[in-house]
């Protein structure tokens, strides 16, 4: 009797404990690679701009990506349990720039804008903007469409009395100074890939300095994808 009493009072805890296994909190990696999956389903190249070591929030499903608008410049990552929650984020996708009208004297047109103040460093979340239109400017250019604005972070305050432009936005970098990356070092024909730390933000594509973790040298490479830079030469001591 005391041992079916023991299992009748051990089952729900067991039960509550597989409960709590399976719900993580999400990571800055995890949210990379469930984009690149997604935007590789159909058939887009990604490389998110999101630190590996970021912490999001609690969530026990996989996670859900989609596109934030009618492209995958943008797309809304969602977790549906055991609280559901989403964000916003810029995908990155290869080759795909931003257009950024021009808006010249006489030119009535719309333009995005805050919907409340947001401070330096705060990063623009979908809720936070709305279209509305404008009188002719004198400034050079504005964003005409959300998706260009969403998931990026001010360079300075905002209000919602002025439209955003590009100067309101801090550089939208492939890779960021301090971030660790994998260097990809060809040596005799075989390819070897180490740990290595940027000194320099950059673009896929650009050439920055990074430093070797193994070695402690200081590198040229050149941003290949997402956190991968292929070393073209070591600089000189």
């Amino acid at each position: 009797m005391m041992r079916w009493l023991s299992i009748m009072l051990f089952w729900p805890f067991a039960l509550f404990a597989q409960d709590q296994a399976a719900t993580r909190i999400v990571t800055g990696q995890e949210v990379q690679q469930a984009i690149i999956e997604r935007l590789a389903s159909v058939g887009e190249i990604a490389a998110p701009n999101v630190m590996a070591e970021k912490q999001f929030y609690a969530c026990d499903a996989p996670l859900e990506v989609e596109q934030a608008f009618n492209g995958w410049r943008s797309v809304t990552v969602r977790c549906p349990s055991p609280v559901e929650w989403s964000i916003a984020l810029r995908a990155q996708v290869q080759g795909a720039l931003p257009q950024v009208p021009k808006v010249t004297e006489g030119q009535v047109t719309q333009a995005v804008f805050l919907r409340r103040p947001l401070r330096s460093g705060d990063r623009i979340q979908l809720d936070d903007l709305e279209i509305r239109p404008i009188d002719p400017l004198s400034v050079n250019n504005v964003y005409i469409t959300i998706e260009d604005v969403v998931g990026r972070v001010l360079s300075q305050s905002l209000t919602p009395r002025v439209p955003v432009s590009p100067r309101h936005l801090q550089r939208d970098w492939a890779i960021n100074a301090d971030d660790i990356v994998t260097l990809q070092i060809v040596n005799g024909g075989i390819e070897i890939e180490s740990p290595g730390i940027a000194l320099e933000p950059g673009q896929i594509g650009d050439n920055i300095r990074l430093r070797n973790l193994s070695s402690g040298s200081e590198v040229i490479g050149r941003i290949s994808q997402e956190r991968k830079v292929q070393v073209i030469s070591k600089m000189a001591p």
